[in-house]
């Protein structure tokens, strides 16, 4: 029992640090940094750069492609937690409420297409970088209920953004 107790509150604890919006950030940006590093040669990437030229805004991560002699163009990668979100589209699943899904739904859906669109606002500079971007999810649960939900061809072709799961 007093496991059981450990392990609950151990729960909230997580929970409680998971509620901060930064700390989420920063946890999925931990996890992109830790897979590109794994992939990647630190030659081959930057971190916290500004991609688009004369913009102040930095991106987390930018996959240096080589373009020509001696230039590179890069692809940005910024990486989204919207938990608060995903947690009530679940919380509506579990309710067995349909008009509480479709709206968890249409909320989680508005918040994603609006972080595309700031990725691209705030990142994409053809030629300067790809012309598209990469949003990272850092749940494969989050990501499965975007692609089943279409959302992969409507980003892509609305604002030039792929979603991209930790697999």
């Amino acid at each position: 029992l007093g496991e059981m107790q450990s392990l609950a509150q151990g729960v909230g604890d997580l929970k409680k640090t998971l509620s901060n919006v930064k700390t989420r950030g920063i946890l999925g940006e931990i996890q992109l940094g830790a897979i590109l590093t794994e992939i990647l040669s630190p030659e081959q990437y930057e971190e916290n750069i500004a991609t688009k030229k004369g913009s102040k805004a930095f991106v987390e991560y930018a996959v240096k492609i080589p373009s020509g002699e001696d230039e590179t163009i890069y692809l940005p990668i910024d990486a989204k937690f919207p938990l608060d979100a995903d947690s009530d589209l679940k919380d509506a699943y579990e309710s067995g409420k349909q008009e509480m899904v479709t709206q968890a739904a249409k909320t989680l859906i508005s918040r994603v297409k609006q972080d595309a669109k700031n990725i691209r606002d705030k990142y994409l500079d053809p030629p300067n970088t790809t012309d598209f971007a990469i949003m990272f999810l850092p749940f494969e649960g989050l990501y499965a209920e975007l692609v089943n939900r279409g959302l992969v061809e409507i980003l892509q072709r609305e604002y030039r953004v792929n979603l991209a799961g930790p697999s």
